[in-house]
């Protein structure tokens, strides 16, 4: 507690401006000076001697020119009770700074400062009993106004010979930004004012709160009762060693729309936290039993929260975060916020668990659902929901999923890295031989789940790649016109790429013959003088052009390794049927062979390699659909056909070029059914393609 400061006349002139401009009032926080001045009429009812039928009055006063709204902005407050009054010592009090009158009961001397902070002026008029030598106490009053020119002599007492003890505080002239974050609906104002006070509104001997509004009354009590008070529930816990007191209510009001957990000091909050950032479950309104809609407010006090409430009642002062270097607290170490929120956290997880398994369940049959229809890669994670199901939010979109899942198995894996170097490190130490085979049988059971997941989501990639592929060979039904050769080879390969600018999962040669896969330079329709790994003047541009190198095994071998084949693939529209000599595909792929064998390959650091032999194996690609015409043309070069009529093949005995035309129909085929057991293992084959499958 800072030390007092008398505030007299003289230092208020020239301190009063910057004691205001030090007060700490984010906007917020804009109903705490309102709360204080309330907080002020409980406290003087408390101080009350005597038999009363107590009361405390909130009258809001709105904008005059703006009555033809709903609800006009709030300009002013007046709060009056039948407290105790403005008696000598609650004056002196006053006028001192950082007063410690009501340190017992949480009192930090500063909330008039609030006022001027938030309101251009306040107005008091206070009757109070006092003695003045005669038997009875007799009656005084006081009525200034408090401002940046106030004066404390004159405020002085006089004496009255009639009047009802209490007290009026009017704050006017409501500023901005403060005035703008005030709830505009008295309803909202009641909801703020008894989450505030509802430790308060808890006591048995609380007295009766109204706010009057435009001629209406709304009882503060009634809102307690009937949104707070119903199926409350508490519980007292410790945190090293310090004692704490969590309530926990279900509002009913519609106007609550947030799941809370409020720090209060001294039966008054202080902070909010929103409980969906800690508890996913409780992003939206929870259904009872009767189907009666909620959300829930949890309050926690303790002598600890009293000790370290700042000044301003704004924060606490203490540690947030929890420190990775200590997990256990000592009795004589602060605690953290967040030690104090873990235990919150349990206690409202377990005072909601019904509702919070019933949410659990209903994201689990969605996520299983999920994975078994469009992401089976995670399926060795569902061993595991109920581990991680309640970090999801139950109004989780597909996406939030994925990610979600990914998240999971992304920590499974670092977790597992970290697991396999410890256990490797650790086996060279093992005595005990059954003890090491267990954990390690328990290991790989770990590192093949993932295995499975990895290969599994590859398998669905797949799936994907062969869906978009039949789709690019449909004709549009609109014009009836087949794509262009761009679409297909796109899928295959990016174009006006190589493999040195492509990610590896771009890239979908598989589709055609999977040992495609494995090359040293991929060129995808870029002009052979284009390349840097290798040298020509031609500007001719294989659709697909692909070199690998001889693999030896001679010491010295490896980067200058001699190039041992090449591939050339190219890409005809769908459905074409208008192929002239001068055009012929095969033509056209056989004579890019003869120019690719007659230019320079390099290696990556602009040195030549030699080509094996002048008459290296040469592979030729022709994709297209076989029509009429393609189909004359190929028989014309003696190639031979397989039974089915989709493919041709044959070797070109002058050139020493293999070639292979294959129809984009059998294609596709080929490619289902080369992936068709993976597909059928992991629940990928829609109810058409099962039914193809059977009959074939």
């Amino acid at each position: 507690m800072n030390k007092t400061m008398s505030l007299s006349p003289g230092m208020l002139r020239t301190n009063l401006r910057g004691q205001i401009r030090q007060t700490h009032l984010p906007k917020w926080k804009a109903l705490l000076p309102l709360f204080e001045a309330v907080m002020n009429s409980f406290q003087a009812i408390q101080e009350f001697e005597g038999e009363r039928k107590h009361k405390i009055i909130i009258s809001v006063e709105r904008q005059q020119d703006l009555l033809e709204l709903d609800d006009p902005p709030i300009v002013s407050f007046e709060i009056t009770d039948t407290g105790i009054g403005f008696t000598d010592n609650n004056f002196d009090s006053f006028n001192t700074a950082y007063s410690e009158h009501k340190f017992d009961r949480g009192g930090k001397g500063l909330g008039r400062f609030m006022w001027l902070k938030a309101f251009d002026e306040v107005t008091i008029h206070s009757v109070f009993r006092a003695q003045d030598g005669a038997e009875e106490p007799s009656l005084w009053e006081r009525d200034f106004r408090f401002g940046f020119d106030y004066n404390p002599d004159n405020a002085s007492a006089r004496k009255i010979e009639r009047g009802s003890v209490g007290t009026s505080v009017k704050l006017s002239g409501f500023r901005e930004p403060y005035s703008q974050e005030c709830p505009s609906s008295v309803e909202q104002l009641a909801q703020r004012l008894a989450e505030h006070f509802i430790l308060v509104l808890m006591q048995p001997d609380c007295p009766e709160v109204e706010i009057h509004d435009q001629g209406q009354r709304l009882s503060l009590n009634g809102v307690f009762r009937e949104h707070f008070r119903s199926d409350s529930t508490s519980k007292n816990f410790e945190v090293s060693g310090r004692q704490f007191y969590i309530n926990g209510f279900r509002l009913t009001s519609p106007r609550a729309s947030k799941h809370r957990l409020i720090y209060a000091a001294n039966s008054r909050g202080v902070v909010t936290e929103m409980l969906d950032q800690h508890i996913p479950n409780l992003s939206g309104r929870l259904h009872d039993a009767q189907g009666n809609s909620f959300v829930y407010l949890a309050v926690v006090q303790g002598d600890y929260l009293n000790e370290k409430v700042n000044n301003f009642r704004t924060d606490f002062e203490m540690r947030e975060d929890v420190d990775e270097a200590q997990t256990e607290l000592t009795i004589d170490d602060d605690l953290r916020r967040s030690d104090i929120r873990a235990k919150c956290i349990e206690y409202i997880e377990r005072d909601l668990a019904d509702l919070i398994d019933n949410l659990n369940k209903a994201k689990t049959d969605r996520i299983i659902a999920y994975v078994r229809t469009e992401a089976p890669q995670y399926k060795p994670m569902l061993r595991y929901i109920d581990g991680f199901v309640g970090s999801i939010s139950p109004n989780a979109s597909k996406i939030d999923i994925e990610l979600a899942l990914h998240r999971e198995l992304h920590q499974r894996e670092v977790t597992l890295k970290r697991e396999g170097s410890r256990f490797l490190t650790e086996a060279a130490k093992q005595d005990d031989y059954e003890q090491y085979r267990q954990r390690l049988a328990e290991f790989m059971e770990k590192s093949n789940e993932l295995g499975l997941s990895a290969l599994a989501q590859y398998v669905m990639h797949r799936k994907i790649v062969i869906e978009l592929f039949e789709k690019a060979l449909s004709s549009d039904k609109k014009t009836d016109r087949y794509p262009l050769e761009e679409a297909v080879h796109n899928i295959l390969f990016p174009m006006r790429s190589t493999d040195q600018d492509t990610l590896y999962s771009q890239q979908n040669l598989w589709i055609i013959d999977e040992r495609l896969n494995y090359h040293s330079f991929i060129a995808s329709d870029k002009p052979l003088n284009s390349h840097e790994d290798f040298t020509s003047d031609s500007k001719k541009r294989p659709d697909l052009f692909i070199f690998d190198r001889k693999i030896a095994f001679a010491e010295g071998a490896g980067e200058g390794a001699p190039i041992s084949s090449i591939t050339v693939i190219e890409f005809k529209r769908p459905q074409r049927d208008d192929y002239t000599e001068a055009d012929n595909p095969l033509k056209q792929v056989l004579e890019q062979i003869q120019t690719i064998r007659s230019g320079q390959f390099k290696t990556e650091r602009g040195r030549p390699i030699a080509v094996a032999n002048e008459k290296i194996p040469a592979f030729a690609y022709v994709i297209c659909d076989i029509t009429p015409r393609m189909r004359q043309t190929l028989v014309d070069r003696d190639a031979k056909g397989t039974p089915d009529g989709l493919s041709f093949y044959g070797y070109h005995s002058n050139h020493g070029i293999y070639f292979e035309v294959i129809d984009y129909g059998r294609l596709l085929t080929d490619a289902k059914r080369r992936n068709r057991v993976f597909f059928e293992r992991l629940n990928l084959m829609d109810a058409g393609e099962e039914r193809a499958a059977i009959e074939r």
